[in-house]
């Protein structure tokens, strides 16, 4: 049977002989009996240890130890400005193959090359 809170019903059987139903009722009444204490509902959990405090686990802010060098007038190219949109470009530039990357890519501006672009420096 359940409890009038959870659906309330009664599931029956025929056990024959009696002896043997009393030992069915013992059994079935023990396992109510511990199952009652101790009721399995489906979903097992563990409790673990506490989890730290957000203070303790936070990793202080360290500045960076990277230096930006300017170069002097008429050095380096703006390796950046090649990507963008070219003010008096008045449709695309054909594809040329270049064997350096082993694809084709749109020709470059004139006084640009391939080699400035990879320059980050």
């Amino acid at each position: 049977h359940t409890t009038q809170r959870s659906g309330g019903y009664i599931l029956g059987f025929r056990v024959d002989p009696a002896e043997k139903l009393r030992e069915i009722f013992k059994e079935i009444d023990s396992l109510f009996q511990v199952f009652s204490v101790n009721p399995i509902f489906g979903i097992e959990f563990s409790v673990e240890e506490r989890a730290q405090s957000l203070s303790s686990v936070t990793v202080g802010r360290e500045s960076d130890d990277v230096e930006i060098v300017r170069g002097g007038e008429g050095e380096g190219v703006d390796s950046l400005a090649a990507y963008y949109a070219d003010g008096v470009k008045t449709r695309d530039r054909e594809p040329l193959f270049n064997s350096d990357l082993g694809l084709a890519v749109e020709g470059l501006p004139d006084g640009l090359t391939l080699a400035q672009l990879w320059n980050i420096v």
